[in-house]
């Protein structure tokens, strides 16, 4: 764990590393980006109990946890599910073989690439936050992020998207023109297709039978904001050290994991959560962005919990553009940490 010093703080450094304990060719990490989640859900007044753990999460919040944790397995190939269960870890040899080849070869749509790999190295980077290539201008990674924010988020609260509707059919656009559609990643090339519905893109046709496309389309989103505050991610201007931990300002740079130095990345990947109690936010201070991080995500679980819309005054749009403000000397992605 790298450390950096602002002020008189001392911060470690953290890229939110999904929790993952039953490997073949993969090491047990912690669960930090479900731990954030736990303690936003907490923060915002969400019906679970104060000192609730990860291993003790109830299955509807694992389908949280399974949202947050399906930008970085959008195979759902972590994962053994059963019809009475959705918290079984697999092997994680389908993940380890997708993620290992597009390490190797890249990952892109049309040439063999799946969505685990284009999620961590190739087009459907934005998922976490990060730029899909050296030198795509920031904007257009903002529009790409909200416009994935915007239909979880319509989802989770049934605001027109329920799930059952074809990826092609998702009438939701970002940019000039309208130019970014859902189906714009998703068509005939692609596993899934965009004639599979939203929902399978969540889930994968789960045999669980209590599945939640809402609280997992939560988690998805709960997960772009997490990520957004994480050092390998992006690098945030007017960085404050206030109340014994770090605010972090508006974004200056989304990094893009293609070319990056892995090794540094991976530095960074985790922090303990086992003794972390999740309703003492102190707990979380001397982690880089984990503040902020759980701060932008209990504002949107409190507007989820209430049903406010998309674009209500003060509602999640505004909240989300906040969290996603460039800063004025704002610059196109790069592969630097």
């Amino acid at each position: 764990m790298s450390e950096d010093t602002v002020g008189e703080l001392h911060v470690s450094y953290a890229e939110y590393a999904i929790g993952f304990d039953s490997f073949l060719y993969l090491k047990t990490t912690k669960p930090v980006h479900e731990t954030l989640t736990l303690a936003a859900l907490v923060a915002a007044g969400y019906p679970i109990p104060n000192n609730i753990a990860y291993n003790s999460s109830p299955p509807q919040v694992w389908e949280i946890f399974r949202g947050n944790i399906w930008n970085d397995d959008p195979k759902c190939s972590l994962f053994d599910d059963t019809p009475s269960g959705n918290n079984t870890f697999s092997k994680g040899v389908e993940w380890a073989t997708d993620y290992g080849k597009a390490k190797l070869f890249k990952s892109s749509r049309g040439r063999g690439g799946t969505i685990t790999g284009r999620s961590h190295f190739g087009d459907l980077q934005f998922f976490h936050s990060m730029s899909c290539i050296v030198g795509e201008p920031a904007e257009e990674t903002r529009d790409k992020i909200l416009l994935w924010c915007e239909v979880m988020y319509k989802i989770a609260i049934g605001e027109g998207i329920s799930g059952k509707e074809q990826i092609d059919d998702v009438d939701v656009t970002r940019g000039d023109g309208g130019k970014w559609r859902i189906n714009y990643w998703f068509g005939g090339d692609t596993d899934p297709e965009g004639n599979k519905t939203v929902e399978y893109l969540l889930t994968r046709g789960t045999p669980y039978r209590d599945v939640n496309i809402r609280h997992r389309a939560l988690g998805s989103l709960l997960h772009v904001i997490q990520d957004s505050y994480a050092k390998g991610h992006t690098r945030r201007s007017g960085v404050s050290n206030e109340g014994g931990y770090l605010h972090l300002g508006p974004i200056k740079t989304f990094h893009c994991y293609h070319g990056q130095n892995e090794h540094a990345h991976t530095e960074f990947d985790t922090f303990d959560t086992d003794n972390i109690q999740v309703s003492n936010l102190e707990n979380f201070n001397p982690f880089w962005g984990a503040r902020s991080a759980i701060d932008a995500c209990t504002r949107i679980i409190k507007l989820w919990m209430s049903g406010t819309k998309w674009g209500e005054q003060n509602g999640p749009l505004s909240v989300l553009e906040e969290v996603f403000t460039l800063a004025e000397d704002v610059t196109a992605g790069d592969n630097d940490i």
